[in-house]
């Protein structure tokens, strides 16, 4: 993970960015109480139609059947430009904790996307636990892909366009993790036949 503010890189949750000293603390301050998200999606603007958000949540549903260790979820919200949407992202996923109370640090695999019509931005965030297996690059290309929909001022087709590229994204990760288990499993084996030899 990086510091929301400065971008210095770090891999545990530190009490403070080693380089510019942001805390949490900080941005509780900033930000206040966390808000009311349900589990999947939810619109905070309420100007999304409710039968785009329920395929919407579908989508999200039929993700974490796919992937149940990652809890995928979506806040559309007016911040405005003001606020940084890396560090009100990154604030969120520290403090809403989707996958459960107990879910911090290494073991957060939780998936977060804010979009913010009013400010024009939107941000990827992955949990501690999933960035080893998630690149800052995989959400770099999960967001030009959601930006197509939303240049042309599509909020619903950029959701969806991300939350499907996602999908493949990290489906074709879990394939590479099965695959190069299986091979450690075969020389393992091998391993233990030329010894018993």
């Amino acid at each position: 993970m990086k510091c929301p503010s400065c971008g210095a890189p770090f891999s545990t949750p530190p009490a403070e960015c080693p380089r510019c000293k942001l805390t949490l603390a900080q941005l509780d301050r900033k930000f206040g109480l966390v808000p009311y998200c349900s589990r999947y999606m939810s619109d905070r603007t309420e100007r999304l139609p409710m039968e785009e958000i329920d395929a919407l949540r579908s989508l999200l549903r039929v993700f974490h059947k796919k992937f149940p260790q990652i809890v995928f979820c979506v806040l559309v919200i007016d911040l405005g430009e003001e606020v940084s949407i890396s560090e009100y992202g990154f604030w969120l996923i520290n403090r809403a904790r989707f996958g459960g109370a107990g879910i911090i640090g290494a073991k957060n695999f939780d998936l977060f996307f804010v979009i913010d019509p009013k400010g024009r931005a939107a941000g990827l965030i992955a949990g501690y636990g999933l960035e080893a297996y998630l690149s800052e690059q995989d959400l770099q290309d999960a967001l030009a892909v959601a930006n197509s929909g939303f240049d042309a001022g599509d909020l619903i087709r950029g959701m969806r366009e991300c939350i499907e590229f996602l999908t493949i994204r990290v489906r074709e990760i879990v394939l590479r993790i099965e695959e190069s288990r299986a091979l450690e499993n075969r020389a393992a084996i091998l391993t233990a036949n030329s010894d018993a030899s």
